[in-house]
């Protein structure tokens, strides 16, 4: 049997999982890697709603390096 599909939200939220300790990733990034390269600004979007403590947004900064 076959596992449904995550959305969108759930490949962002493991992406930003994966990113080591001592290194960020851009808004971008992150879209690339959950499957839609030009989604940065909903990333942006989910890192502002995201209140789950095992997430490290402060991880994800923008292309500007903020």
């Amino acid at each position: 049997m076959k596992s449904p599909p995550l959305s969108f939200r759930a490949r962002v939220l493991a992406a930003v999982r994966r990113i080591p300790a001592g290194r960020v990733a851009t808004y971008g990034d992150i879209a690339a890697l959950a499957g839609s390269p030009r989604a940065h600004r909903a990333v942006g979007n989910i890192m502002r709603e995201c209140r789950d403590p095992g997430v490290p947004c402060h991880r994800v900064i923008g292309a500007g390096g903020a």
